[in-house]
């Protein structure tokens, strides 16, 4: 009976395990990594290549790539702006150190790194660490409003992305992960256990 369920159900449970650990990959890897590409592309204003609403249909003789340059400086300076005015706990005066374009750029290569990271899932439980940390430093300025009575940072999606990143560092990417292909079943993975070594004779 023992040994049955060591070789059926065991793995099942296991790849099933891994299926969920897929699935918190993908959630949470793109929801870094595509954000922080946005983030990057504002801050080497390159967001200028976006379009403008209706920019040549409204006026044909505009200048709309001067038009989106100007409003990708715009917008790269207020980001930079909100940045710097973030504090800690709500205390005014305890504000993130570094300044707003630090803080700014350390934001976006942390959310595209790690978050591309956990899609493919490569270096699963070392990239969780810093989404933990923009998480909650995210929730201990910008988002330190919603703790109260009501619970409302529950409903926070950087509290859900917090949570998500700590699972993973917990449990690792599964075996559908580039970190379970190169361990063969490692972090979490399923797959047939290792033949267990035979101790060495001793010599007499």
């Amino acid at each position: 009976m023992l040994q049955w369920l060591r070789t059926h159900l065991v793995p099942h449970r296991m790849w099933a395990l891994s299926l969920v650990l897929l699935a918190l990959r993908l959630t949470l890897g793109m929801g870094l990594a595509l954000p922080g590409k946005a983030k990057l592309a504002t801050l080497m204003e390159k967001c200028a290549e976006d379009p403008l609403p209706d920019c040549e249909k409204d006026d044909p003789q505009a200048n709309c790539a001067e038009m989106r340059a100007a409003e990708c400086k715009s917008k790269s300076k207020d980001k930079i702006a909100w940045f710097g005015d973030l504090t800690l706990f709500g205390h005014k005066n305890w504000k993130l150190p570094g300044g707003g374009k630090l803080n700014f750029t350390l934001t976006a290569v942390a959310e595209t790194t790690a978050g591309s990271a956990l899609v493919v899932g490569l270096g699963t439980r070392i990239f969780a660490l810093p989404a933990v940390i923009v998480m909650a430093v995210a929730m201990a300025t910008a988002h330190w409003d919603t703790f109260n009575w009501e619970f409302a940072f529950t409903e926070e999606t950087a509290f859900l992305y917090l949570l998500l990143s700590l699972v993973l560092a917990a449990f690792g990417p599964g075996a559908l992960s580039l970190d379970g292909l190169w361990t063969r079943g490692g972090g979490g993975a399923p797959g047939k256990s290792a033949k267990s070594a035979k101790p060495a004779k001793a010599k007499k």
